[in-house]
């Protein structure tokens, strides 16, 4: 009866994975395993779909059952290392990945997961090496080509990057992932042979409206470096546009948010919090393309501070513990503040993640943006931190977020009504947090650090109680990885041209303009 299972059966659960009919997957799968539970493939779909849905611990605890049923199942290895490094539990994945890599080393997904995992911790060389060693087992595949190319951008290597992306291409055109990191790569200075390429494909209708996204920003960016205005904004906007379509961004859910946590912190008194422990840990905040970035590479330039870029683990620790459906828990909240364990355990969360970038006695800087969201858990956790807020001239600001493709969490950038929302929303938190509930931000405004950036590096380095060093002045030959599109702009000495940058497009966006 237990291998009774039809091949029929078994496709059309695989097409419905394909098509991220995930819910539907999990329950058919859950019935199906009650009725043949020595059935491997129908763990590692309802496992895959709990991953896709950000259930992590379920989808830990099916790869685990899927093990103990067929022990040697690589494939059931590699996707419970991946759901360890998802929850950031780092050193369960590693170990995984280095036990798959032993037992088989022609296992090149596990040199892929492994060496991504470095690359979050910024061990990028390892992470390299882990990509080269993959390289010469399967030499044509282009995930790994494609994390090569990530890796040397991220590291500053950017004609190693574009001939890795260029190789991408060669295997796979339409990985258009590719097309967009030459993009940001390259200063165009004339229709070259990737403009060319890039005006081919967005007339191609082989290509996915996914695929051509990537597409319209990359040929956006190389218009406005040739300084043809209306052809970049008419791509920008082509692209926008298609984004907000696929992404069904809800404004008034962040709405939602923003109230929510003002009324929650409203009555906390963070004084409260403040120790003596000593904490070594700078957070720079901002909206994105407020100069978080450059801010970074002058303080990590610092030897006393490690830069840790965009760590995830702040966010993961308030979704997994405070956050219910985009909304605070406030009884949460309370019972943990009012618990000595319980607070313990959320700062040794946090404290046990920065662990993974070799800290040692120095400072770490961690540099997630939407951590604005989060100024009142950083002063209740980590009284004695630093907080940095980057701020920048609101116009200026929205058209480069407009101008940018993002990661899921920011949505609100590809319409226009929607940005201006959300920018006036975080307008109105930082207000609340500086004005209303006193915290004592290192403010840095995007503007002033160009116009006088010596005086304002030795003030944010002063600021941060950290002793001066000459290094900082020279922040564009910091080594530190950028794991942003930031990555060429905040590796070059301080320039002015991003200044009023908002005026060349401004008669295309009027919503911005009035707005600001």
């Amino acid at each position: 009866m237990e291998n009774n299972i039809s091949k029929k059966t078994i496709e059309i659960l695989i097409n419905n994975f394909n098509a991220n009919n995930n819910e539907l997957v999990i329950s058919k799968t859950k019935n199906y395993i009650k009725k043949f539970p020595r059935i491997a493939i129908l763990y590692n779909l309802l496992g895959s779909s709990y991953q896709k849905i950000g259930k992590l611990e379920d989808a830990i605890n099916v790869f685990k059952n899927g093990l103990k049923i067929d022990p040697n199942n690589i494939s059931f290895s590699n996707n419970l290392g991946n759901s360890y490094k998802y929850v950031l539990d780092y050193k369960k994945a590693e170990i995984i990945f280095k036990d798959i890599i032993e037992k088989n080393p022609k296992y090149i997904n596990a040199y892929i997961n492994l060496g991504n995992l470095k690359r979050d911790v910024n061990n990028f060389q390892e992470a390299i090496n882990l990509y080269e060693k993959a390289n010469k087992i399967s030499p044509n595949n282009f995930i790994i080509l494609y994390s090569l190319a990530l890796a040397h951008q991220g590291i500053g290597n950017y004609e190693i990057a574009i001939n890795h992306a260029k190789e991408v291409l060669s295997l796979n055109p339409k990985f258009t992932k590719a097309d967009y990191l030459i993009s940001q790569s390259m200063k165009y200075k004339n229709e070259n042979w990737h403009y060319k390429e890039l005006e081919k494909k967005i007339n191609d209708k082989k290509f996915s409206s996914l695929e051509k996204i990537n597409l319209y920003f990359s040929i956006s960016k190389a218009n406005e470096d040739l300084n043809k205005i209306k052809e970049s904004f008419k791509y920008l906007q082509i692209g926008n546009k298609l984004s907000k379509t696929l992404n069904k961004y809800d404004l008034n859910k962040d709405k939602n948010l923003f109230k929510n946590i003002k009324t929650v912190f409203q009555n906390i008194d963070f004084e409260s919090f403040l120790n003596n422990e000593p904490n070594k840990i700078i957070f720079v905040l901002g909206m994105p393309r407020s100069g978080t970035s450059l801010v970074e590479q002058i303080i990590s330039a610092h030897d006393d501070v490690i830069g840790g870029g965009e760590m995830p683990i702040l966010p993961n620790i308030i979704k997994k513990n405070f956050l219910d459906d985009n909304s605070l828990n406030n009884n949460n909240i309370i019972k943990t503040i009012n618990d000595p364990h319980e607070k313990r355990n959320i700062t040794d969360q946090y404290k046990n993640y920065i662990n993974y970038f070799d800290v040692g006695e120095r400072y770490i800087l961690d540099k997630s943006l939407i951590n604005f969201f989060w100024i009142g858990f950083i002063k209740i956790f980590f009284p004695n931190s630093k907080i940095i807020h980057c701020f920048r001239e609101p116009k200026d600001n929205c058209l480069s977020i407009y101008k940018n493709l993002f990661e899921e969490s920011m949505k609100f950038s590809y319409d226009e009504n929607d940005l201006v929302e959300f920018y006036k929303l975080y307008q109105d938190l930082m207000k609340f947090w500086q004005i209303k509930k006193n915290v004592n931000l290192i403010n840095v405004s995007y503007e002033s650090l160009i116009a006088n950036n010596e005086t304002e590096i030795k003030r944010i380095i002063k600021e941060c109680d950290l002793s001066w060093n000459e290094k900082c002045l020279f922040h564009y030959k910091n080594k530190n990885p950028i794991k942003t599109m930031s990555t060429v702009q905040a590796r070059k000495p301080i320039y002015k041209t991003s200044i009023n940058s908002f005026d060349k497009y401004k008669i295309f966006l009027d919503k911005i303009n009035n707005h600001f």
